[in-house]
């Protein structure tokens, strides 16, 4: 049996699926400042653990850069 006679195919294609995800949300934000896409992301109900990490450093940095600094 070849190679290509033992390949199934696939039933779900993760590259396909982040794309279009990256897609409608570049669409969403365009346009967008920093301070208006950090808005937008704390609005968004998320059901995935990375983004509501992601979401959350988001504001710890932008809190951390509203901070004066001692080293300023």
């Amino acid at each position: 049996m070849s190679k290509t006679e033992n390949k199934t195919e696939k039933q779900f294609d993760a590259v396909a699926m982040m794309r279009s995800a990256r897609d409608k949300i570049s669409e969403e934000i365009e346009g967008m400042t920093l301070e208006e896409e950090l808005k937008w992301l704390a609005t968004q109900e998320l059901n995935d653990p990375f983004l509501e990490r992601l979401r959350d450093r988001a504001a710890q940095q932008a809190d951390a850069a509203d901070r004066p600094s001692a080293d300023r």
